[in-house]
């Protein structure tokens, strides 16, 4: 009781109630188990990290597993009213998913990778936009990162074909809404983005974004998230280096 007393911020906090109840029902047991918590003082302070000047790499070596590597660019926190995460979504469908050019490439023509696949994560803080690729040998990975990267620096300079574009935020659009048809997965999604912001109106902000993508919205979001000082390419093999530049 003494670390909820602690941490307790009515402000940040909302409970989210689904099924066959009625409002009063849902008061009376909130003032039975939660009526005695007091304001909290505890204010958390997450230092900014550092501008990260230069590429990165880390490699571990393990023969126990496929040959891996994930490339990591810097991305940004979540927010409702600004079109980067919605047009990152976007991106991650249009280069990395299984429709993908790169996928068809890399995955069912060449063979050179089991799986491809790339996203950023919701997140209140900057987080990070990775690229997973597991690989069937361990000497493509450089070529695997070489057309990663070329694929990426495509969208940088040429866009994305406008009907594309269409496509992927309509199937963005309605997949996100078949996929919240009961009761929990409702309640699942609510508190997913309450977290983030604490207003469930934050969904139809985010859709309206969605909407609002443009082929210039894709190149400018590519060139502000996708550059080589901000990425740290890790990798997994039986060697004792990477070997990937």
């Amino acid at each position: 009781r003494e670390f909820f007393n602690r941490f307790y911020r009515p402000e940040y906090s909302t409970i989210v109630v689904v099924g066959d109840v009625t409002p009063n029902q849902i008061q009376n047991l909130a003032v039975k188990y939660f009526g005695d918590w007091e304001q909290g003082d505890y204010i958390s302070k997450v230092p900014a990290e550092p501008v990260q000047q230069e590429a990165r790499y880390f490699h571990l070596q393990n023969n126990s597993i496929p040959p891996f590597m994930m490339l990591s660019y810097k991305g940004p926190a979540f927010k409702d009213t600004e079109i980067d995460m919605p047009a990152l979504d976007v991106i991650s469908s249009i280069l990395f998913s299984e429709t993908s050019d790169l996928y068809k490439k890399l995955v069912i023509e060449e063979r050179k990778v089991r799986f491809i696949g790339g996203g950023a994560f919701d997140s209140k803080d900057p987080n990070l936009f990775s690229i997973q690729a597991s690989l069937i040998k361990k000497e493509d990975m450089q070529y695997v990162k070489d057309e990663i990267v070329k694929a990426i620096e495509t969208v940088k300079q040429e866009g994305v074909d406008e009907k594309l574009l269409t496509d992927t935020k309509s199937h963005l659009k309605y997949s996100f809404a078949m996929r919240i048809d009961n009761p929990d997965d409702i309640a699942s999604t609510l508190c997913h983005y309450i977290a983030l912001t604490g207003n469930p109106e934050t969904i139809n902000r985010v859709y309206k974004l969605y909407d609002k993508v443009s082929v210039n919205d894709i190149k400018s979001i590519t060139s502000k998230y996708f550059v080589p000082s901000g990425l740290t390419i890790s990798t997994i093999s039986e060697d004792p280096e990477g070997g990937v530049q």
